[in-house]
C-alpha cells in the first residue's frame, strides 16, 4: 500500500502495531460478550466459547496470506519476510471486518469474502475505495438476504433488555463482535486521536452530525427513549472511529476531513431510516467514493 500521505516517522507496521493496542480492549470485552459469558450459561460449546477471537485471528491471517500470495508470488519481490507481512494494512483490517460483523455470522462465508475482496483490492489500487466498509457491507448483505440476520447473540435473543447510558457504555446494547462498548470506543479514540497520523477530524464531525441529527428527530418524532439505542447500536460509532478513518480511502486536507466525516454522518442518518445495519457501512463506502473529488473542492478554495 502506498503511503504517501503517512508522516516520514510512521510506517505500517508501527501504526497497525497501534491500531492493534486501540482495538485489544474492544477485542478482549467481545470475546466476554459473544464467548464467555455464552458458555457460562451454557448456551454454547468450546467453539462458540472461542468464536469471537477466531473471527479476529482469522480477519488477520487473511491479510497476511493476501500480502504473501500478492508479494512473493505474483509480484516475486524480494523483501524480508516480515515487510512482505506489513506492505498493506490488510491484517488490521481484517480484525476490524471481524469486529463489526455479527457473531451468528458463518466463518466460511467471513474468510471467503474477505479474501476475495482484500485479494481485488492489491490489482485495483488506483480505485481508492473503503476496502473494509465494501467487505463488512458485503458479508452482512449477503447473511441479511440468506437468513435471519441479528446483530444479538443467543443470551440477547432468549432475554428482554431493558437498557440505560451505563449499559451501552460497557457494552450491552446490540452490535458487531466487538462493536458494542462505547467506552472502550471512546477511549480507543482518544488514544488514537493523540496520534498525528490519525484523521481524528473525520471521526469527530461524523458522530457529533449523526448524533446531533438522531437527537433531532427522535424529539421531534417523540421517540426520545430511542436516542441511546439509535445513537450507540449497530457499531455506528466503531464504524466513524477505525474505519470512516482509514488512510488512502478519505479526505487528507483539513477542510476535506470535516466536510468528509459530516458527509459519512449526514448520510449515516439517512440510511438509517432505511437499514440501520448497514447505514454507517453504507455511507462510508458512499463517501470513499468521493473522497479525492472532496479535497479537490476544498484546496481549490483555499
Amino acid at each position: 500500500m502506498n503511503n504517501v500521505y503517512l508522516r516520514s516517522n510512521h510506517n505500517i507496521k508501527n501504526i497497525s502495531l497501534k491500531l492493534f493496542i486501540s482495538l485489544l480492549p474492544l477485542i478482549i470485552a467481545g470475546f466476554y460478550k459473544n464467548g464467555i459469558k455464552l458458555y457460562q450459561h451454557n448456551l454454547v460449546g468450546i467453539f462458540g466459547l472461542l468464536k469471537p477471537l477466531l473471527f479476529s485471528l482469522l480477519g488477520f491471517i487473511i491479510g497476511v496470506l493476501v500480502n504473501i500470495i500478492y508479494h512473493y508470488i505474483l509480484r516475486k519481490d524480494k523483501d524480508k519476510f516480515l515487510n512482505i507481512v506489513f506492505n498493506s494494512f490488510h491484517p488490521i483490517y481484517g480484525i476490524i471486518i471481524a469486529s463489526v460483523i455479527s457473531i451468528n455470522t458463518n466463518i466460511l462465508l467471513f474468510s471467503f469474502i474477505t479474501f476475495i475482496m482484500f485479494l481485488i483490492s492489491k490489482f485495483f489500487k488506483n480505485t481508492k475505495f473503503n476496502v473494509m466498509a465494501a467487505t463488512a457491507l458485503i458479508i452482512i448483505l449477503i447473511f441479511y438476504l440468506t437468513g435471519n440476520f441479528s446483530f444479538s447473540n443467543v443470551y440477547e435473543i432468549s432475554t428482554v433488555l431493558n437498557l440505560n447510558t451505563l449499559d451501552y457504555l460497557i457494552g450491552m446494547g446490540s452490535g458487531g463482535i466487538n462493536t458494542s462498548f462505547v467506552l472502550f470506543i471512546l477511549i480507543s479514540f482518544l488514544f488514537l486521536a493523540s496520534q498525528d497520523y490519525y484523521k481524528k477530524s473525520i471521526a469527530l464531525s461524523s458522530s457529533i452530525v449523526f448524533s446531533s441529527i438522531m437527537i433531532i428527530y427522535s424529539i421531534i418524532n417523540n421517540q426520545v427513549g430511542l436516542v441511546l439505542e439509535n445513537i450507540f447500536a449497530n457499531g455506528i460509532l466503531f464504524c466513524f472511529v477505525f474505519i470512516a478513518t482509514e488512510t488512502l480511502s478519505s479526505s487528507y486536507t483539513k477542510s476535506g476531513q470535516i466536510v468528509f466525516g459530516t458527509l459519512v454522518g449526514g448520510l449515516t442518518f439517512l440510511l438509517f431510516l432505511i437499514e440501520p445495519t448497514l447505514a454507517a457501512l453504507g455511507a462510508i463506502l458512499i463517501v470513499s467514493l468521493l473522497h479525492l473529488f472532496i479535497d479537490y473542492i476544498c484546496l481549490k478554495k483555499s
